[in-house]
């Protein structure tokens, strides 16, 4: 693979030996299991990739050259830097620490795509995601810390032991895989990086206070060197694992799960695979840019997997970034993003253009399509020589490795355009810059250029902001407020310091006015948070008078993040953008914010419906579904002065009336209108109603608790779809009777409906024993199998003595010690052997899960969305299943854990709190959502616990177990059981 190969070993062994690292570095183990699927030789993967006409692929080097490479980088001589992690080990164990990871080089000096030589920079380290180069040494990512080598001269000796120079990322016990990675130079001189989601933490340089740390929950963050300050750029996504700047400065990034492709604004809040945000005042979140999907996002997520999403583009997930900018391939592929689907086995490709305020990606073939099914691309860039460089991990599993780790393996490829020179530097033959775009043609790569050698001046910046080129504008609003403070997740920073610069502030909201670019009024909504708060609104009512931008996508959103703190300090302000805004979601949110604080600015929102009386009847809509949103879960509000002539002033076209009507008459109870509550009620009595008009009618009478509601709900009990709306109004009641009532009309609720039931019957202990005297076969009673241990896990919570005795006698005992479920692992490994599961009904495993699983979970584009989307999952692995089964509380995501609500009128709640605000929060439990006012809760216990209950499989028979996990390891869905012959003690599927 090395030229000379003998030699270079020598070479290499000196070397290591000069460092002390080549005697005592430790032997890499596979443990990776299945190993059923041969290595295809790399000399063959790469004849055997698909590739367009006039492409080459090379071999760069190979195992044992180069083993489990996570990152690549490049210096300015050209040479290829590689992060080696061996640390990195499957589930069980998350990281093996008897192992080190390591930093290697190899240069290609005559660019012939065989490295001269191979340099072993350092191999102690350990959890390495990234390496980067400059500023006088080595950058690595290795959470939760970035770690500085100083090399000053480049001679790939280190000067010195690793510096700490930032620290605070997470690395989480659970979805681990989601850790901090990609340290990359940006054009401004900023280092960059990413961050998943399942991995929050609170970046800082060390020694930073807890209250002064910088919080990041998925993203991408940066840090200047130089001045030691860090910002989150932008928030949320599941998993970034990819960037590059196109040959304007845009950034884009890649992400897994939910949306592909994204545009890094920075300011941002992006939708993330599940939960809210953690700003209360973030109502929605942005989505991604590109037009399309790589798999079937009608549910069926296993097509992602075995190349069944090829005609999408391959699959989920997606790894590393490349938009190209050389000059060796030919001109069809310039300025295209490149990125590695990993169960596509191939690289899709991205056409980015300009579409409103920003920007959309469009789908191109794909191209670069491996054979061997070990490919596992991690990143690819584009190299001195303009060719692309892939870096492939080489191994049978996934990004998550729950089985196990095959750390003898790596490739790195060369992808080169046949019958091309290789690309002449643009500053010298033996220097690169990056990132790329550095290196290319017109004034921004001056100007970047410029900036960073500090040759730059406001006065010169603010003339740019005149320039006929949009991305030069827009990278000279950047430049200006580059040190400026941003908004972190929350807000504004603590003590925050801003500039004072009256001359650039004109300028900006001169451009606000007149600039007729999107891109540019984009970057001004993102420097919104840059300024302090009380010169936002000005600037931000300037943008919002664009008719143009009315429904961009991102636009509007971006605008109102940086108005968020406004409302809190000066809603008046809000009231006054209100007045000229033509942005309908702007509005919406601004309504919202001030309808939230109408008991501390009643003036605000009165103020705020007077104008709105007067604004186009769509702008008017957006005013009442502020109103609406801002008081769910609200019993009463003061009705605002205003509020009668602005309802009287919505419009009601035929397609919407309906929708409009009930908003209006649900914010008249509200409002305490007596009149509205009897024409309620008469519409709940109205059996000539539709039956979801009527359930409407039913829960807003609830939320509003009329006297005679509980005479109402115990009226409807024998009404069905009513009954289960109107059991929810009888848990507001706090009597022993209530409980019977429930358990002798349980028959007549809906079976898809009963477990709501059941949560109702042990939210308060007075009805808990109802519910326990009458456990039996069906027949008699309610049906042992029908109550789970997440409803015994509640019983317990009452902390009742006699209760947990007479669950014990009438249902059974929770296990809870780990060695129990331990040895349950155990046994169910060695019962549900290949040959038992092949015996399976696999039909009754689908019924068992619609019962069991259903409530929480998705499989195939059925059941909720509480947890996680099983379709995606490894549920082909055996052991990842019983270890989430059986123990699910032993590694749980913040996002799933169990709290206990106790509120003041004796219910209990456990369930997951996801939004919340300085009024209410939401508690999810398996079957309902709940907006509770905080003033009702007693208190909130959050816990360790999973919102799935452990002891899942405990009224299971040995052959439902087999047949329910059969199920769910099957690739596809399987027919629905009709076998009438079955036992009436088997669950069946009601449709």
């Amino acid at each position: 693979m090395l030229k000379h190969r003998w030699f270079f070993a020598l070479l290499i062994i000196f070397s290591e030996a000069l460092s002390g690292s080549a005697d005592d570095f430790p032997t890499p183990h596979n443990t990776e299991p299945d190993l059923s699927i041969p290595l295809m030789p790399a000399k063959e993967a790469a004849e055997r990739m698909q590739v367009p006409d006039g492409f080459k692929v090379g071999v760069l080097a190979a195992e044992p050259d180069v083993q489990n490479p996570i990152a690549m980088a490049w210096d300015r001589r050209g040479r290829l830097w590689i992060a080696e992690n061996y640390t990195y080990a499957e589930s069980k164990q998350r990281f093996e620490l008897s192992l080190r990871d390591r930093v290697l080089v190899f240069e290609d000096a005559d660019r012939d795509g065989v490295p001269e030589s191979r340099t072993v920079f350092t191999d102690k380290v350990q959890m390495l995601t990234s390496v980067e180069v400059g500023r006088g040494g080595v950058w690595l990512m290795c959470p939760p810390q970035v770690l500085f080598i100083p090399d000053a001269d480049g001679d790939l000796v280190p000067d010195g032991p690793p510096q700490v120079v930032l620290d605070g990322f997470t690395v989480a016990q659970a979805n681990y895989h989601n850790f901090a990675n990609g340290l990359r130079w940006g054009p401004d001189g900023w280092l960059y990086g990413r961050c998943g989601h399942s991995c929050p933490g609170r970046l800082g340089v060390p020694g930073t206070p807890d209250e002064q740390r910088v919080p990041i929950r998925g993203g991408i963050w940066r840090f200047h060197p130089e001045r030691k300050v860090v910002e989150v750029l932008c928030h949320g996504t599941t998993n970034p694992w990819g960037h590059d700047w196109d040959e304007n400065g845009e950034l884009f990034f890649i992400n897994t799960v939910n949306g592909h492709l994204w545009h890094a604004m920075p300011g941002a809040h992006f939708k993330e695979s599940f939960g809210n945000s953690q700003n209360p005042g973030v109502y929605e979140r942005l989505d991604t840019i590109a037009d399309h999907w790589h798999f079937d996002t009608t549910g069926k997520w296993h097509e992602s997997r075995d190349g069944k999403a090829n005609e999408y583009g391959g699959g989920h997930a997606h790894i590393g970034t490349m938009i190209y900018q050389g000059r060796q391939w030919p001109e069809q592929y310039h300025n295209r993003l490149f990125t590695l689907n990993m169960h596509g086995l191939r690289t899709n490709v991205e056409r980015l253009e300009r579409e409103g305020a920003g920007y959309v990606g469009r789908h191109q073939a794909d191209v670069f399509i491996s054979a061997d099914r070990w490919f596992r691309g991690m990143d690819l860039s584009t190299g001195p020589d303009g060719a692309a460089y892939v870096i492939d991990w080489s191994d049978t599993g996934e990004c998550h490795e729950h089985a196990g780790v095959h750390r003898t393996s790596g490739r790195i490829f060369r992808i080169a355009y046949d019958g091309l020179a290789p690309a002449e530097l643009r500053v010298s033959k033996t220097e690169l810059l990056t990132p790329r775009c550095l290196m290319g043609n017109g004034p921004l790569p001056n100007l970047w250029q410029q900036y960073q050698a500090g040759e730059t001046s406001p006065a010169m910046l603010r003339e740019l902001l005149s320039h006929h080129d949009e991305h030069v504008r827009v990278w000279a609003i950047r430049l200006l407020t580059d040190f400026w403070p941003l908004d972190t997740l929350m807000g504004p920073q603590p003590d925050a310091v801003y500039p004072t610069d009256k001359a650039t502030y004109d300028a900006f909201l001169n451009l606000a006015r007149d600039d007729k670019s999107g891109l540019v009024k984009l970057q001004l909504a993102s420097t919104l948070q840059r300024l302090p708060v009380d010169r936002r609104a000005k600037l931000a009512a300037a943008l919002v008078t664009d008719e143009r931008f009315a429904a961009d996508p991102y636009l509007p959103a971006l605008t109102w993040y940086g108005l968020i703190p406004v409302g809190e300090s000066a809603p008046q302000s809000l009231v006054e953008i209100a007045r000229n805004c033509r942005w309908p979601l702007t509005l919406q949110w601004m309504t919202r914010n001030l309808a939230d604080r109408i008991e501390s600015s009643p003036a605000a929102v009165n103020s705020l419906l007077e104008l709105a009386a007067k604004l186009d009847p769509t702008l008017r809509r957006s005013v009442l579904s502020g109103l609406g949103e801002a008081f769910q879960g609200w019993r009463k509000a003061p009705q605002p002065k205003a509020w009668p002539a602005f309802a009287a002033s919505i419009p009601n076209p035929n397609d919407e009336a309906a929708e409009t009507k009930k908003l209006i008459r649900e914010l008249n109870v509200l409002f305490g209108d007596g009149r509205a509550l009897g024409e309620i009620r008469r519409l709940v009595l109205d059996e000539t109603q539709p039956l979801p008009t009527r359930q409407t009618a039913l829960q807003t009478l609830i939320d509003a608790r009329p006297d005679d509601l509980r005479e109402l709900c115990e009226s409807l009990l024998n009404e069905r779809v009513l009954n289960a709306t109107a059991a929810r109004g009888l848990a507001l009641f706090d009597d022993p009777a209530i409980g019977k009532r429930l358990v002798e009309s349980y028959r007549r609720f809906d079976p898809r409906e009963r477990q709501a039931v059941l949560n109702t019957l042990v939210s308060r202990a007075s009805f808990v024993a109802a519910l326990l005297d009458n456990l039996g076969d069906g027949r008699n009673g309610i049906p042992r199998d029908d109550v789970t241990s997440l409803h015994a896990r509640q019983i317990l919570a009452f902390n009742d003595e006699k209760l947990s005795q007479r669950l014990a006698e009438t249902w059974g005992v929770l296990r809870d010690t780990s060695e129990e479920r331990q040895q349950l692992i155990s046994d169910l490994r060695t019962r549900l052997s290949p040959e038992t599961l092949k015996q399976a009904d696999l039909a009754s495993g689908r019924t068992l899960f619609q019962k069991t699983c259903a409530n929480c979970h998705k499989l195939y584009g059925e059941g909720k969305q509480i947890g996680p989307d099983l379709t995606g999952s490894q549920r082909a692995n055996l052991d990842y299943l019983l270890q989430n089964v059986v123990d699910p509380s032993a590694q749980v995501p913040a996002n799933y854990r169990v709290s206990v609500v106790t509120l003041k009128d004796g219910r209990v709640l456990s369930g997951i709190v996801g939004s919340r605000n300085n009024r209410t929060l939401t508690v999810q439990t398996a079957t309902d959502s709940h907006v509770i006012e905080l003033s009702e809760i007693e208190s909130e216990t959050p816990s360790p616990l999973s919102i799935m209950p452990d002891n899942q499989l405990q009224t299971l028979t040995a052959e439902q177990q087999r047949d329910l996990f059969a199920y769910l390891m099957h690739p596809v869905q399987v027919a629905v059981e009709r076998d009438s012959s079955r036992s009436s003690s088997e669950p069946r599927e009601t449709e």
